[in-house]
């Protein structure tokens, strides 16, 4: 089982995420709405995986990415509804994968699957 510490600030997306991972059943997803909680639910909860909503009320995604992987290193999905404006070479190396909004629940569980297990 895996610990999944989910970043957005909108409570719907929260609630699909949360449904998407309460489907998988072998998994436990931490949320938070800005950085400072994400920093803290990073150090508290040491997460298997990080999944990153690029627009946050008080930081960007990358930038966040790359504190909690100091906090705690642990794979990063990268979530934007900007698909054109993320440059996904450039984030090689810092992410793991990438989820455009809006969020299709099989896409999601089946990047889960593939982050935590390594086989993208």
């Amino acid at each position: 089982m895996a610990i999944i510490l989910y970043v957005e600030d909108h409570p719907p997306a929260q609630l699909l995420m949360g449904a998407v991972v309460a489907e998988m059943t072998i998994h436990t997803l931490i949320t938070a709405g800005n950085g400072e909680q994400a920093r803290q639910a990073a150090l508290q909860h040491r997460p298997a995986l990080y999944i990153v909503d690029l627009d946050l009320p008080d930081t960007d995604g990358v930038s966040l990415i790359r504190q909690l992987k100091q906090i705690h290193s642990a794979s990063a999905v990268l979530v934007s509804a900007y698909a054109e404006s993320v440059d996904v070479e450039r984030l090689s190396g810092i992410v793991d994968a990438y989820l455009a909004k809006p969020l299709d629940p099989t896409d999601v569980a089946q990047i889960i699957e593939h982050t935590l297990t390594g086989s993208n």
